[in-house]
């Protein structure tokens, strides 16, 4: 211990880096780090290590996953809508004709009730997403058919899936982006609020 320099008497300071010198006191911020991140049952690591890492880990996700749809809540269930994605321009029209094509009558018949176009780029706020064509069918046979068929538009074959599967992962993304946000500004110290 350096000279004149004497460990406080109170045994709850004295662990934790508190010295006394010539009548002030000097904090060994270190030493209450490491106290307060055992007690927090957070690594011990220096705050800035610690800010690095999460501010790092919120950069990567921004870099692998650019364009994250947010969610107010969580998204209900809809097990009759099917999803195909595409970049490509198409119109409603081409969309329902490759239904026909695999399905004649679908919409007469009432198998298939609608047919919806999501400009996933406009939802994301950002640009390259595919976009989404949403097909709600009405019994569960139907959906099977198509889910196994898929649709030909232009000469391509493409899949359908179901849009329950293609929202749970975008809610999950959601989450772990919206967890990364809120240990960022609590290392930051700020109060986390809810995302716009």
């Amino acid at each position: 211990m350096q000279s004149g320099v004497e460990p406080l008497s109170s045994p709850n300071l004295a662990g934790h880096g508190l010295h006394r010198e010539a009548g002030s006191v000097l904090v060994d911020l270190e030493a209450t780090e490491e106290s307060m991140a055992r007690s927090l049952s957070r690594p011990v690591k220096s705050s800035k290590q610690y800010l690095r890492q999460v501010i790092s880990e919120y950069e990567a996700l921004d870099r692998e996953l650019p364009c994250i749809r947010k969610f107010a809540a969580p998204p209900s269930a809809q097990p009759l809508c099917l999803c195909m994605e595409t970049s490509e321009d198409f119109t409603h029209l081409e969309v329902l004709e490759a239904l026909e094509a695999e399905m004649p009558g679908a919409m007469e018949s009432g198998r298939v009730s609608s047919i919806r176009y999501e400009n996933m780029n406009v939802i994301c706020g950002t640009a390259g997403r595919r976009d989404r064509w949403l097909i709600t069918v009405t019994d569960f046979q139907t959906r099977s058919r198509l889910l196994r068929s898929g649709l030909r538009l232009r000469g391509i074959a493409y899949p359908l899936v179901r849009h329950d599967d293609l929202l749970l992962g975008d809610y999950r993304l959601h989450l772990r982006r919206s967890l990364v946000r809120r240990r960022m500004l609590q290392a930051l110290g700020a109060e986390p609020v809810e995302e716009d």
